[in-house]
């Protein structure tokens, strides 16, 4: 829960679910598919850092200061509505 911002001093603020398998789902806790997503719009100023040839980093850190949230952050979102586990969205980022 900490590697994803959701514990603090120690404490869970959230409510998060374990999936439990049944028949239904084939043991495996999820009932369907549900995507998480990252997702940049390019704006004027991303369009001319991208002329400019600026770093991934430098454009990437623009865009989530004016909105974009990371697939982690989309990822603890659906976590904290409870339509998937903490499990599953560190399985899905683990290389991010």
């Amino acid at each position: 829960m900490k590697a994803l911002g959701l514990e603090v001093q120690g404490h869970s603020k959230a409510k998060v679910y374990r999936g439990q398998g049944c028949e239904q789902c084939g043991f495996t806790g999820y009932e369907s598919r549900k995507g998480i997503f990252e997702l940049m719009e390019p704006d004027d100023e991303i369009r001319k850092m991208i002329v400019a040839n600026e770093s991934s980093n430098i454009i990437a850190n623009y865009a989530r200061h004016h909105g974009m949230k990371t697939l982690r952050e989309d990822g603890v979102e659906k976590i904290l509505e409870g339509t998937t586990t903490l499990d599953e969205v560190l399985r899905v980022t683990q290389d991010i």
